[in-house]
C-alpha cells in the first residue's frame, strides 16, 4: 500500500492501517485530492486480506473542518460544488467498506469532516473534539450524505436542530446524544483507539464482515436512495437562492453572521 500525497499520511501497525488527514494549517479541510486519496486507500485496504481495521484521524488540532472552500474553483458559490466533485464525495467510500472502521476524532469535525466521522463504524472522541453541521450557516442545504447518516445516529429531532442552528457540539454533549461511543483525554486518544482496533483486528474477519452488513444494510439502502435527492436539492437551492449562497460565502470569508433573504425574486441579480 502506497500513498505519496503529503496531504494524507498512511501508517500500518500489523493488521491496522491508520490514515491521518494532514493539512493542519487549514484544520484538515478536504481538497479533491484528499477525497480521491481516502477513496483509493479504502479500496486498497479492502483488497488486502492482512488488513483488518482502518482508522481515520487528523493531524494537529482538528479532525476535519470539511470541504476546502478556499481552494481553486470554490470562491464562486455558484460553482463551489461542481457535480463531478459532489458525486465523488458522496460515494461514501468509508461507509461502503466491509471491514471495520474507527474515527479517532481529535478536534473539530464539521460539515464534510462530520460526514467522514459518521461514515466510520465507531467514533472515539478526544475531550477537545467539537462537532457542527455548518451547511445552513453558509446558505447551503445539508450535503455530503449527512442527512442520511446523522438521523440514524442521533435521531431526527436532534439532527434537524443541529442542521437548523449549525451549533457547535462539544465532546461531552456528543457522547450524551450518542454521536460518539466515548470521550477520552486528548493525550490518550490514539492509545485508546489502537487498543480497540487491536481487539477488533484479533476477531473473526468473516463474521465481522457479515455482522457489519447485517447491521448497516438498511442504512446503506437509505444512503443510496438519498443521493439523487441531495443533488436535486443543491440544484434547486442554487437556482432559487443564489443570493443567499453569495451572502453565505461572503459572510464565511469575512467571518461575520450572514443576512439571508430566502426566496429569489425576479429582479434579484
Amino acid at each position: 500500500m502506497t500513498n505519496d500525497d503529503s496531504e494524507l499520511l498512511v501508517a500500518r501497525d500489523g493488521g491496522i492501517v491508520t490514515i491521518t488527514m494532514n493539512r493542519p494549517r487549514s484544520l484538515n479541510s478536504l481538497s479533491n485530492s484528499m477525497i480521491d486519496g481516502i477513496a483509493q486507500i479504502a479500496r486498497e485496504v479492502e483488497e488486502d486480506d492482512d488488513v483488518r481495521v482502518l482508522v481515520l484521524t487528523g493531524a494537529g488540532e482538528a479532525f476535519s473542518s470539511g470541504l476546502d472552500r478556499r481552494g481553486p474553483g470554490r470562491r464562486n458559490p455558484r460553482t463551489r460544488f461542481p457535480e463531478a466533485a459532489w458525486r465523488n464525495w458522496t460515494l461514501g467510500h468509508l461507509f461502503q467498506m466491509a471491514k471495520p472502521t474507527i474515527a479517532a476524532v481529535n478536534g473539530v469535525a464539521a460539515g464534510g469532516g462530520l460526514c467522514l466521522a459518521l461514515e466510520c463504524d465507531i467514533r472515539i472522541a478526544s475531550d477537545k473534539a467539537r462537532f457542527s453541521t455548518v451547511y445552513l450557516r453558509t446558505g447551503l442545504p445539508v450535503l455530503d450524505g449527512v442527512a442520511a447518516l446523522l438521523p440514524a445516529v442521533v435521531g431526527t429531532s436532534r439532527t434537524l436542530e443541529m442542521l437548523y442552528t449549525s451549533d457547535v457540539i462539544d465532546a461531552e454533549q456528543a457522547e450524551r446524544i450518542g454521536l460518539v461511543s466515548r470521550v477520552v483525554p486528548a493525550a490518550d486518544l490514539m492509545d485508546h483507539v489502537m487498543e480497540l482496533a487491536r481487539r477488533i483486528a484479533a476477531g473473526p474477519p468473516i463474521a465481522q464482515r457479515l455482522t457489519k452488513d447485517l447491521v448497516l444494510a438498511p442504512l446503506r439502502r437509505r444512503y443510496e436512495e438519498h443521493l439523487p435527492h441531495q443533488l436535486y436539492a443543491l440544484h434547486v437551492n442554487r437556482t432559487m437562492a443564489g443570493h443567499d449562497l453569495e451572502e453565505g460565502a461572503r459572510a464565511f470569508m469575512e467571518k461575520r453572521t450572514p443576512r439571508f433573504r430566502g426566496l429569489k425574486k425576479p429582479d434579484d441579480k
